[in-house]
């Protein structure tokens, strides 16, 4: 799975939005329920689905999807790798 479709999933399940909705250029603002508390929950979640420290600094500078995304890349490719 590609670290934006993981995103998605994850985001559109812990807010309860659209996944259609959420494209790599959409910034984290513009997500309905995006917040801080909520940021820590996607962090979480994502941590804990990929089995790896996220780094938290990135996640946080991350003002769209897209960034957000990135941030996970060599986490899922690992992963991914792992799984083969």
């Amino acid at each position: 799975m590609r670290s934006e479709e993981l995103l998605k999933e994850v985001v559109a399940d812990l807010l309860d939005v659209d996944e259609d909705g959420l494209a790599p250029e959409v910034r984290l603002a513009d997500v309905e329920g995006w917040d801080s508390v909520n940021a820590l929950r996607v962090l979480v979640y994502l941590e804990r689905e990929l089995g790896a420290e996220l780094d938290y600094d990135a996640f946080e500078r991350a003002r769209t999807l897209g960034e957000m995304a990135a941030v996970l890349d060599p986490h899922v490719s690992a992963r991914d790798g792992a799984d083969l």
